[in-house]
């Protein structure tokens, strides 16, 4: 039996007739996935319940892991933290749609990052406890390309252009993947933000809309095997 670990679910896919395979990101271990038995089963009793697997739940886990080759098979699951607003408002549940999907194409590290793991923890807790959340998904994107490793320089933030390519702010565009205007302003409005002061960025729903396509841009061409996550146009048909 393993020690218990910390988790956000990413999602669960089918398995088998009655099971699926749990995919989440822990604290301990980094991505991990595990076999979740008879959870799809008719029966009444059951040891868990397809609720507790929604993307980007807060769990502990507990599993086993079979001496020889083989998934690590779950015994227990609990929900640490209970969201009160998620899961009821249709905002929310888009915005961890997304994430969800987005981390999925990122989080490919199998092994302990706590900082990172802290990270998102914290952003969903925020989500799930503020009402002003039209700039949260921007935020969390920006802030989690530090763990990534592809944070934009911000050496030279007073220049207008932002290279995609290179990462950085620069006086000229150097190349064609070099782009300027109100998604740029905006981008560095983001950059000198923390999460308590996101209710101070003013912009409009377009304003929003380009960055947003800035940031997968970014994301496309810096996170490895990145795919542009199709509930992004949920997102924006919610916002609009």
């Amino acid at each position: 039996m393993e020690l218990p670990t910390q988790a956000i679910v990413l999602h669960a896919t089918k398995y088998g007739e009655t099971s699926v395979i749990l995919h989440a990101y822990t604290q301990q271990a980094g991505l991990r996935a595990y076999v979740v038995k008879g959870v799809r089963s008719a029966k009444r009793k059951k040891t868990f319940s397809m609720g507790m697997f929604q993307p980007l739940t807060q769990l502990e886990l507990v599993a086993t892991t079979p001496k020889g080759a083989g998934l690590s098979v779950l015994k227990s699951a609990k929900i640490t933290y209970p969201y009160t607003t998620i899961s009821s408002e249709i905002t929310k549940s888009s915005i961890c749609m997304f994430l969800a999907e987005v981390l999925r194409s990122v989080l490919k590290e199998e092994e302990e990052n706590a900082s990172l793991y802290h990270f998102l923890a914290h952003a969903l807790i925020w989500l799930d406890t503020h009402d002003k959340i039209a700039n949260v998904h921007i935020h969390i994107l920006i802030q989690l390309t530090k763990y990534l490793g592809f944070y934009p320089d911000v050496s030279n933030i007073s220049q207008p252009y932002f290279d995609v390519q290179n990462g950085q702010f620069c006086q000229y565009a150097n190349s064609n993947e070099c782009v300027s205007g109100d998604e740029v302003s905006l981008l560095k409005t983001y950059l000198g933000t923390k999460f308590d002061a996101l209710d101070t960025i003013l912009a409009s729903t377009e304003q929003r809309r380009a960055l947003l396509m800035l940031l997968m841009q970014y994301y496309q061409r810096h996170a490895q095997s990145f795919r542009m996550p199709k509930s992004l146009d949920v997102l924006y048909e919610v916002f609009n």
